[in-house]
Formats: C-alpha cells, structure tokens, sequence
C-alpha cells in the first residue's frame, strides 16, 4: 500500500475515532446514565466514566505497541555498511538532582551504539558543584576510557586569576580531553545552557558526523540513537542544523565551522517520526 495512502488512512482513522469518543463523552454527560451508585449518589460509575476510562486504556494500549515496535526496530536494525555515522551524546549539567543525575548516565552507559561519545558539561566549577563530577566518576570513571577538566573559565568569559596563555591552554585542554575520551565530564564557569552547549560543539568540531544532545534529567532508551540515526539518514530533510553562537557572537571557529552536525534531542526526533507515521 502507498505511504501516502497509508498516512491518509490513518488521519481519517484517528479523525473517526477522536469524533467518536468526543461524542459518546458528551452524550454521557448529557444524558448522566449511571451503571452503579450508592443510596445517595455519594458515589457511583457511570457511562461517562466508562467512556473515559475506556479511552485512556486504548491510549495506554496503542502507546506500549508503539513503544515495542520502537524498541524492536532500534534492536534489529544495522545502519547501511558504507557509512556509520559517528555520534556524540552531549549531557547538560546544571545543580542536577543527584538520584536523577545517576539515572541519565546510567542510562547513557546504556545505549546500544558502538563507540558512541558521552560528554557531560557541567555549568559551574564552584566546591558545591563538585557533587556532579563525583557522580561521573562513580559511574563512568575508573577506566582510561575516562577524562575530565576542572576549568576555571569558559570560551566567552575568563575566569578569576586566568591570563590570556592560560585561557587558551584551557580552551586546547577540553578539546584535548573532549577528543581522547570516550566519557569525559567539563566543569566550567557558569554561563548558562547554551554555553555549556556551545563548549559541547567547539570541543568536538568535526571529529563527529552527529551530536545529540539532552538535560541531566533525562533516562535515555537503550536504542535512542540507533533510532535517531535511522531517522535521520533515511530522509535527508530530518533533523537539525545547529551552530552554537552565543551572546551575540559570530561563529568563526574552523572547525566549528567545519563540523557536519546534525543535532536533536533524542525525544524529539521520535516524536517527529512517529507524528509523520500518523
């Protein structure tokens, strides 16, 4: 069957349905038929209730099928042997919750994608900030695999005491880091996400075709990125150009410049291609 026939099916399908339980809602409502109740009504089931109910399980129902089906493909699916894309999984890092902080690098640790790149930038180096590092290594660190930078600037503010070779030596030290490291953790001076982002980037350059990227808070499926690259290759008009500027500045950097990234939040690029499936 044509996709495109498939697609309008679908819109007319769920079109059907939505109208269909809009209208036994309000016909419930109207009419307040009641299944069960006790002697005073102090409570009781109804039809409308039943509608209700019956709706959210059929939602409950068709989001596990899609969730499996989701989880099936990323599992058996191989990217084309003539080109594997590279990827970086960029993790945003703000006075995060330690339980939830735990849970997205575990979750990270996880992901089904050979030699996949993991870089947490934390905004802020302050001593009460160091809880986040200590994080990283509990769950990442131990290994050679592993690198990290205290830095006492970032790449649009120089940090207390920091001379201009220092800011530099800085700059080429989280690049260095950044690059030899499979997992690596940035603690750097506050300036906000898109600095943090924007630190995330210019490290990497073009020694990646991918960037993906999420907050500290998020658990990530095991098959995200696998996914995200299916997506993205299968259409070249899915997905996202982004170039970190920031603060008003222009990108000049070469390899920044350079760097063929096409960057989304994981959640995203499953939301867009299920909605297109729809």
């Amino acid at each position: 069957m044509p996709v495109q026939l498939t697609t309008a099916l679908r819109v007319v399908g769920t079109s059907l349905f939505a109208l269909a339980v809009l209208g036994g809602i309000l016909a419930a409502y109207v009419t307040g038929y009641q299944f069960i109740h006790t002697e005073k009504h102090y409570l009781s089931f109804g039809l409308y209730g039943a509608i209700l109910g019956l709706h959210l399980l059929i939602q409950s129902l068709f989001a596990f099928l899609e969730h499996r089906r989701m989880r099936r493909a990323g599992q058996a699916l191989k990217l084309p042997s003539r080109r594997r894309g590279s990827v970086a999984l960029c993790i945003a890092a703000y006075q995060e919750d330690p339980d939830y902080l735990r849970k997205c690098l575990r979750s990270a640790q996880r992901i089904s994608f050979p030699d996949l790149k993991v870089v947490m930038v934390v905004d802020g180096n302050r001593q009460e900030d160091a809880y986040m590092l200590d994080i990283f290594h509990e769950v990442l660190g131990g290994t050679e695999q592993a690198g990290f930078f205290v830095w006492r600037s970032n790449f649009h503010e120089a940090g207390e005491g920091e001379t201009e070779a220092s800011l530099r030596e800085g700059m080429d030290r989280v690049r260095d880091v950044v690059r030899a490291s499979t997992f690596s953790c940035i603690m750097q001076k506050w300036g906000g996400k898109r600095e943090v982002m924007y630190t995330a980037f210019k490290a990497l350059g073009d020694s990646v075709d991918y960037i993906q990227v999420c907050d500290s808070d998020t658990v990530l499926d095991p098959a995200c990125t696998i996914e995200m690259l299916r997506v993205l290759e299968e259409d070249p008009q899915n997905g996202d150009v982004v170039w970190p500027g920031t603060k008003g500045m222009a990108v000049e950097d070469d390899q920044v410049q350079a760097a063929q990234v096409r960057a989304t939040e994981a959640w995203s690029v499953h939301q867009r291609h299920v909605s297109r499936e729809q």
